[in-house]
């Protein structure tokens, strides 16, 4: 039994280690909704001096960065040139930014600071250098989406995500998670979806407590311990050990 609460104390420590973290590290105060079609991400490839143009609506006013989805093969790092506009033109971001390689998808944000843009924005991307792998971005079909496409390819949109808000420690944005998921809660939810997950986790660890009995003083009182604790008056006969009474 001692063994399984100092399994348990080791797990709870590391959980709470991954939670401090996860609540400390710097994000932005708020991202985008429903700008991406994941289900429907496809490769988008962009060879050297290549250039991809995409309009960006905007959702609030402060907007502090974009992200941008890629993969990068091979073991260099690769290179892209970033200009971000407002709708009068005016540069909000120009500057050569670098891409470190990647096998999965990952998105890789250029900072916005110091300026102020409304309505939409004009990210035009292009790849300055020839020496990395294969450089390819993540993009969607257009229809259906409602979003504009790219200047470059009609039909497809880059799938780039708007970020909003000075950084800060995660902890501030739990008020927008919360709240975000419970504008997910079905009609058919008598809570907010945010309450009922609550619960749920609240009610899973209660029933590991009471699975492993680290709330009993004796090891009996564990179902899991119950097994090899058993009388021996429960061993078969023929699965007795002749030395014992």
């Amino acid at each position: 039994m001692t063994r399984c609460r100092v399994i348990v104390a080791v797990e709870a420590l590391a959980l709470l280690a991954i939670l401090v973290w996860a609540l400390a590290r710097p994000v932005t105060a708020a991202r985008g909704r429903d700008e991406i079609d994941y289900r429907h991400l496809q490769p988008f490839p962009l060879a050297a001096q290549q250039t991809v143009t995409q309009d960006m609506p905007l959702q609030q006013d402060q907007v502090s960065g974009i992200a941008i989805p890629y993969q990068l093969t091979g073991r260099l790092p690769a290179r892209i040139r970033v200009l971000i506009t407002d709708q009068g033109g005016l540069a909000l971001v120009q500057l050569v930014h670098p891409l470190e390689p990647s096998k999965p998808l990952e998105f890789d944000t250029v900072q916005v600071e110091g300026r102020q843009a409304t309505g939409s924005v004009t990210v035009t991307i292009q790849r300055v250098d020839d020496l990395g792998g294969q450089l390819t971005l993540g993009a969607f079909p257009t229809n259906g989406t409602g979003r504009p496409s790219m200047l470059e390819q009609p039909g497809m949109t880059l799938a780039l995500q708007t970020l909003y808000g000075a950084r800060g420690p995660a902890v501030l944005k739990t008020p927008l998670y919360a709240d975000r998921v419970a504008s997910l809660a079905p009609p058919w939810f008598p809570l907010r979806a945010d309450l009922v997950l609550v619960a749920l986790f609240l009610m899973l660890g209660l029933d590991m407590l009471v699975l492993i009995g680290i709330d009993r003083s004796d090891p009996e009182g564990s179902p899991i311990m119950a097994r090899e604790l058993a009388p021996t008056d429960a061993i078969p006969d023929r699965d007795r050990d002749p030395r014992l009474p």
